[in-house]
This record gives C-alpha cells, structure tokens and sequence, in this order.
C-alpha cells in the first residue's frame, strides 16, 4: 500500500471513530441524548440474543441512526452542518464501515473500547480521538455555531476529517 493510500485508509478510520464515539456517547446509559441502549445491558440481551456474533456492530449502526434522526429534528435547517449530515460523509463512511465488517465478527478492540465507556471516560477519551481543542461556539437554540464552512472545505479526506474533529470534540464539552 502506498503512502497515499495508508493516509486515507488513516483518515477514514480516524472519522469512522469520531461517529462511532460520539454515537456511543449519546446511548442512554451514558448521555442518553439519543433513544438508543445498543452497547448497553439492553442492547447486548436483545441484540446478542438475536445476532451472536454481529450484535456490536449492528447496535452501534442503530446508534449512528439514532443520533442522525435526532440531529435532524434538532438542525432542521439544510444549511446547519452536523456530524451526522448527509452533506458530511462522516456518516456514510461509519455505517460503511460498520457494514463490511460484519462477517468478522464482533472481535474488534473499537468495539470493546465503546462497550467499556462509562460517564467519566467517554468524553475524555473521545476528545483525545479528536486531537484538537474542544471549540466554544455560540449556542442557537438547542445546537451550537461552531463557525461557517463552504462546501469546497469538505471535498477531501482531510476536509472531512477536520469538521468531524471539531464537531465530535464539541459533543465531549456537552458531556462534561
């Protein structure tokens, strides 16, 4: 593989956490912005029951669901870009990548990590995952104004992968 192709595959995963994690941190036994119990005690009795060897991966991509759903009631406006947009591929990439691992099993240090999440150690350990300074922004009514992009800030990997930091190292400040 490539240098090019190492950092993208870096990039991608990167995003992938940052969705997962903010996703995970708004399941009800943590933050419960969201109706989801994917990784919790419900979660793993109704989804480990059913699916035995993929019930991680699907409770986290009804999370990823959970939270786009909520983000849209929230952000009605098409302009107001958030983590789970249609118009940010962070979404898209995460339930992509949840879906082609599904043959493999629940096996995954990412996913034991997420189940581990307890309130004290979720937001910090996703704030480390974003690795910049958690941004203020002007709260507006339930969201937050973390500042303006144009649509040709999003166009590669790394525009991307810099709105998904910013956005999910705002969600570890509403956390605290």
């Amino acid at each position: 593989m490539s240098s090019d192709e190492e950092a993208r595959v870096g990039e991608t995963e990167a995003v992938v956490r940052l969705v997962l994690g903010v996703a995970r941190l708004g399941e009800s036994d943590l933050f419960g912005w969201w109706r989801s119990r994917g990784l919790g005690e419900a979660g793993r009795y109704v989804l480990g029951g059913w699916l035995p060897r993929t019930w991680q991966r699907a409770a986290l991509e009804g999370d990823v669901l959970s939270a786009a759903a909520g983000h849209e009631e929230v952000f009605a406006r098409r302009d107001a870009l958030h983590l789970f947009s249609d118009e940010l591929a962070a979404k898209t990439l995460a339930l992509a990548w949840l879906r082609e691992r599904k043959g493999e099993g629940d096996a995954d240090g990412l996913l034991a990590e997420l189940r581990s999440w307890a309130r004290d150690t979720a937001a910090p350990s996703l704030l480390a995952w974003a690795g910049v300074e958690a941004p203020r922004g002007e709260v507006l009514g339930e969201g937050r104004c973390l500042g303006a992009l144009a649509a040709t800030d999003l166009d590669g990997r790394e525009g991307v992968l810099y709105a998904t930091s910013r956005l999910a190292a705002a969600w570890s400040c509403s956390a605290r």
